[in-house]
């Protein structure tokens, strides 16, 4: 799944302010995400 198009998402930053992916376009991002079950 390396180097794919996702859909836009929005996510809630540390300082507790809305961030979208649209804010880094045209950047490289690395996206780490993680989940305990």
């Amino acid at each position: 799944m390396l180097l794919q198009k996702i859909k836009d998402i929005q996510l809630r930053g540390l300082d507790g302010n809305m961030v979208s992916l649209k804010d880094y376009h045209g950047k490289n991002t690395l996206i780490f995400m993680w989940a305990s079950w």
